[in-house]
């Protein structure tokens, strides 16, 4: 899937940095392996479909999400079932499969003319975005001349530019996207854009800045606006006429408001300004720029030519800068050039901010001197508590534990009404936890709980200290102190946590009955929950959860779309006999709207996110509208807006409804997309299909598209680095890293390296899963301490894994009791 970084930083919110580069960003084909054949799919599946029961929606314009039919040996399938074919092996990516399918069928004379036009217009988008770029100019080329009133024209058009700019025939793409514009406007930003880079290209800057021009001239956001002011201000540039471009600049200036894209425009001015031979006036820009928005990137590229130019700059905001773009020593000069000159003002800032740069270079021994100094020297400093704090912490990480806690327990006593006081103490008790010491941590928290029963991490602070009275063996005052949590704070995840332990400290005990109501008083209180659902399978005989392998019956509860508006309607004000599936006008004629529908259908899948995502902020609090969203998107292949929309509906609904949302709400929040594929790759990796359904939800609530700050990409969320392994376990050596990407390659790496923890944990689910979430290697180091999986959850130095545990194992128990009804 090719990604469009660009749009995606640049229109997520207005006046955020909008054009990092405005050279047009092409990637050469590639060359793809047959996953079809990689994953033993027949190219042409049969057309006897598998049936399932799944909520009913509203005929779409784009691919529709239908049941995909299963492989059996057959005869060649009808037109329209390979029509279906196709479309879902467009949805998994798999664009060999669908290029190979849509053909076929335009190809057949029994297909109807409906069918030979969709065949016409998917085989072509199939191959722009497999980056066929020659095979999509020649395919669009023929869908416009054979169906030139079809409604998609205008779209091809965009796309036949788009195929332009991939074989870098700029004057092609400049006349398609012209040819777009005659024929619509709702894309017309993306359009004029497309051929000012187009023209930028051909060193056509007048045509360039006309485009522009003439997009600010239609742009209706502010976002659009400044857009098109910086493409302008880059054509006036490569025509060498820089005070035209700052001019540009400053009018960006005028409207823009976020300090990170203000920095930028001004470092940009700077540089037109050098262009014009005035340096002074560039480097006041520069200047701006470092004192104004120090936190900033492009403060720092401005203090770098500054610095260059021999230009004085103050020895605090320079400091301040360095220290921001973590570049350590050069902030440790300047503010000790600041904290020796002793009448500064701002000496507490300084030491402040040179503790941390001291800190962060690795010095810790004069980070604690800073620190002191600060607490000693600038009491009312508003970085005085938190110096405290970081010089207890700089002496935990030297390895004086009893320094820590000293300073720790200090601050308290002095200053017992800080608002830094609980989380001292909360400190204190995680770091006495992680050396050991489990007896001095367990006061610690008690004491937390004592001093400050008002603290947010109260609940928390107890139910740590007596898993650690557990932990110690002293099962009878751990008992104690969960029932003690549990009358005090019942409702809190904490006590949510203790009715389960409860049970475990009275088996502990040998008290078996009594373990028993603890555990059922759990799955009363909290069934669908981690703790529930542990208490159900220790009550079971199901000491730790083992994958039971592959399962592929499926007996799932019948749904009605009916039921579920009747449910809405008993709590909705509607009128009689109003639809309430459609969307409203409302809606649909917001521009956000229109936009998203036209950026979905040209392949601009992330930008069509963004606008989308607009419309479900701003509807977020009407049920309704988020019923209605829940089943657009849906129908849009959309799901991961999909399922937040209908989680958002039952949670609107009135507490006393919640507990008689529909099933068929259920299965909008918890869906089985991508069934097929998630049923082959279970089965060949012996996996059960609903827990990897469950780890899939989690990873990207089904987004394709989705990643992470870590760089995890696509449904499974597989890392490049981890995506690269498997490959080469699969013996995989025709692929790129944006196949992860890919529905049918994040699946399919998915499976595979779940199938592998679970083997190398002895088919045990909890560690696997923290091991698919933090490497395998943490996970073992973590067993050597802890081998009862409840406490490994509860007790992993990372938190992250254990949460994400938890939320996998709610998950499998919604899938199972959705698509596995009776289980």
């Amino acid at each position: 899937m090719k990604r469009q970084l660009v749009w995606l930083i640049g229109l997520a919110c207005i006046m955020a940095p909008l054009a990092c580069t405005r050279q047009a960003s092409v990637r050469a084909p590639s060359t793809r392996p047959r996953f079809e054949l990689a994953l033993g799919l027949s190219p042409i599946p049969t057309c006897t479909p598998t049936p399932t029961v799944t909520p009913t929606f509203t005929a779409t314009s784009m691919p529709t999400r239908t049941p995909i039919p299963t492989q059996a040996s057959t005869a060649t399938p009808v037109p329209s079932q390979r029509l279906a074919s196709a479309r879902q092996a467009f949805e998994w990516g798999d664009f060999d499969r669908a290029k190979q399918e849509f053909d076929a069928l335009y190809a057949d004379p029994g297909a109807s003319n409906e069918e030979r036009r969709e065949a016409a217009f998917w085989r072509a988008r199939s191959r722009l975005d497999a980056s066929d770029y020659t095979g999509a100019v020649a395919t669009l080329q023929q869908f416009i001349t054979t169906y030139p009133d079809d409604r998609r024209i205008a779209p091809a058009q965009f796309m036949l530019a788009r195929a332009y700019e991939g074989l870098q025939e700029w004057r092609n793409a400049l006349a398609a996207y012209r040819q777009y514009l005659r024929l619509n406007k709702v894309l017309a930003m993306e359009a004029y854009d497309g051929i000012g880079k187009a023209a930028m290209q051909l060193s056509d800057y007048a045509t360039a800045i006309q485009a522009y021009m003439e997009g600010m001239q239609a742009a209706k956001e502010s976002s659009w606006l400044v857009y098109m002011r910086e493409g302008i201000a880059q054509a006036e540039l490569a025509r060498n006429r820089p005070q035209e471009a700052v001019k540009q600049y400053d009018a960006i200036l005028s409207v823009a408001r976020v300090d990170a894209y203000r920095s930028r425009i001004l470092y940009l001015a700077a540089q037109a300004l050098i262009q014009a031979g005035d340096p002074q006036a560039a480097q006041q820009r520069y200047l701006e720029a470092v004192n104004r928005y120090p936190t900033t990137q492009y403060a720092y590229l401005s203090l770098v030519e500054l610095v260059n130019a021999g230009v004085p700059v103050d020895d605090y905001q320079r400091g301040l800068v360095d220290y921001h773009a973590k570049v350590y020593q050069p902030a440790i000069d300047a503010l000790t050039r600041v904290v020796q000159r002793k009448l500064d003002a701002r000496e507490g800032e300084a030491l402040w901010y040179l503790a941390l740069s001291l800190k962060a270079n690795g010095d810790l021994s004069r980070s604690i001197e800073r620190c002191q100094q600060l607490i000693d020297k600038v009491p009312q400093s508003k970085h005085a508590g938190d110096a405290w704090l970081e010089m207890a912490a700089a002496h935990a990480l030297r390895g004086d534990t009893e320094q820590a806690l000293h300073v720790y327990r200090q601050f308290v006593t002095q200053y017992p009404a800080s608002p830094l006081a609980p989380q001292a103490l909360w400190r204190a008790a995680n770091l006495q936890v992680s050396v050991g010491d489990l007896a001095g941590a367990a006061v610690t928290y008690r004491d937390l709980a004592a001093r400050y029963p008002q603290a947010e991490n109260v609940p928390q602070a107890l139910f740590n200290a007596a898993l650690l009275d557990y932990r110690r063996g002293d099962y009878t005052a751990a008992r104690t102190a969960w029932q003690a949590l549990v009358q005090k704070h019942p409702n809190t995840d904490a006590a949510v946590a203790a009715r389960f332990w409860i049970g475990k400290a009275c088996l502990a005990l040998g008290d078996q009955e009594r373990a028993k109501q603890a555990w059922q008083a759990a799955m009363r209180l909290a069934p669908d929950s981690y703790y529930g659902l542990r208490a159900a399978e220790l009550l079971a005989g199901v000491a730790v959860l083992r994958s039971g392998g592959f399962e592929e019956q499926l007996n799932e509860l019948a749904v009605s779309q009916t039921e579920a508006e009747e449910w809405l309607r008993s709590w909705l004000k509607v009128p009689t006999g109003a639809s309430l599936a459609t969307l409203p006008s409302a809606i649909t004629e917001l521009l956000a709207w229109q936009r998203g529908e036209a950026l979905l259908e040209v392949g601009h899948r992330i930008q069509a996110l963004e606008e989308f995502e607009k419309i479900k902020q701003q509807w977020w609090d009407d049920p309704l509208a988020m019923y209605q969203l829940a089943l657009a998107f849906h129908e849009r292949g959309l799901y991961r807006l999909s399922i937040i929309c209908a989680e958002r509906l039952m949670r609107l609904a009135p507490v006393e409804r919640r507990a008689q949302a529909p099933f068929f709400l259920h299965k909008l929040a918890y869906p089985l997309h991508f069934r097929e594929l998630i049923i082959a790759q279970a089965q060949t990796r012996n996996l059960d299909p609903l827990l990897l359904a469950a780890l899939i939800r989690q990873e990207s609530l089904f987004e394709p598209s989705i990643t992470s700050i870590a760089d995890a990409r696509g449904l499974a969320q597989v890392i490049p680095p981890t995506g690269e392994w498997i490959a080469g376990q699969l013996g995989w050596t025709k692929w790129q890293l944006d196949d992860l990407w890919r529905p049918v390659v994040s699946v399919t790496f998915g499976a595979y390296y779940l199938h592998v923890q679970l083997n190398a944990f002895d088919g045990r689910v909890v560690p696997a899963l923290m091991a698919y979430n933090a490497g395998p290697g943490r996970v073992r180091q973590w067993l050597e301490n802890f081998s009862d999986l409840d406490m490994l959850v509860e007790m992993a130095p990372v938190s992250e894994p254990a949460h994400y545990v938890r939320l996998i194992y709610a998950n499998y128990y919604r899938y199972r009791q959705l698509y596995r009804s009776g289980t």
